[in-house]
């Protein structure tokens, strides 16, 4: 029998004269057998933990993406929806209808000269305005309608017609126009 044994485990330790018996051994192996499956069954445990961890951190990071993308979604859902002045000149060519062309159908428009007026003071001359998609600026007559401006999907129309008083197209005159998209 072993008369010194280890701080930790109290494993025997032999001195020169102490009598070895094969029970001290077997003692000895099951209190390492004992420690090695505590240390192994921490091990799988702290392995299953980490595994566990980095799921959720695959978990966290796919729901952070997935809320990011929503977030941008719905950001760029309401940045579409907003409205967006468009501005522009364009100088008149004196061809009856001329479509000028923004690429996209406005929801307000408004035309005016380089003096800044739509229709020349004290005079039936007309040289843009306000229109709106159906809505366009026109002079209705007993003799029909003479139409001005028109809003159109890509765009809008201006006319040129001097003896109805029509100039928001007169050749080499200049216009500016604000276009709501």
């Amino acid at each position: 029998m072993a008369s010194n044994h280890t701080e930790h485990f109290s494993l025997n330790q032999w001195q020169a004269d102490d009598q070895v018996l094969r029970t001290d051994f077997n003692e000895d192996n099951a209190k390492i057998d004992s420690a090695l499956k505590g240390l192994s069954d921490g091990l799988a445990a702290a392995q299953a933990e980490k595994a566990d961890q980095t799921a959720l951190d695959a978990l966290a990071a796919e729901v952070a993406k997935k809320a990011a993308t929503a977030a941008l979604d719905a950001l760029s859902k309401k940045l579409a929806s907003m409205p967006c002045l468009v501005t522009g000149t364009y100088t008149g060519d004196g061809a009856e209808s001329r479509l000028i062309s923004l690429g996209f159908q406005p929801k307000a428009l408004l035309v005016m000269t380089d003096e800044g007026y739509s229709a020349r003071p004290y005079t039936d001359d007309y040289y843009g305005g306000l229109a709106l998609p159906g809505k366009p600026v026109c002079l209705k007559t007993v003799y029909g309608t003479d139409y001005i401006l028109t809003v159109e999907s890509q765009g809008f129309r201006v006319y040129y017609n001097k003896s109805k008083y029509v100039f928001s197209n007169q050749k080499e005159f200049n216009y500016h126009y604000l276009a709501w998209k």
